[in-house]
């Protein structure tokens, strides 16, 4: 195989996974966003929000151990078939 067609073959293979990284993204960010719906946080200020989520974050890094309780709760909220309950 020559060179130029291995490089654009490397280069398709590129662009497939960046599309792949993109779709992976777009559906994370509809995930979030179906939590903070199910849950009721649009309720909350962006403020308590984006506070809460920071010491999620920390608790997270130090291996806090609430992230076991958190991530019980969480389980419940995302368990198929639960439909959009709110949880509240």
């Amino acid at each position: 195989m020559a060179t130029s067609d291995r490089l654009k073959t490397i280069d398709n293979q590129i662009n497939k996974l960046q599309s792949r990284k993109k779709k992976l993204e777009e559906k994370r960010k509809n995930q979030i966003t179906t939590i903070l719906n199910r849950c009721g946080a649009s309720k909350i200020s962006d403020e308590i929000l984006a506070g809460a989520v920071l010491d999620a974050v920390r608790a997270f890094n130090k291996n806090d151990r609430r992230i076991a309780t958190w991530e019980a709760e969480g389980h419940k909220i995302l368990k198929p078939g639960r439909g959009k309950k709110r949880f509240v």
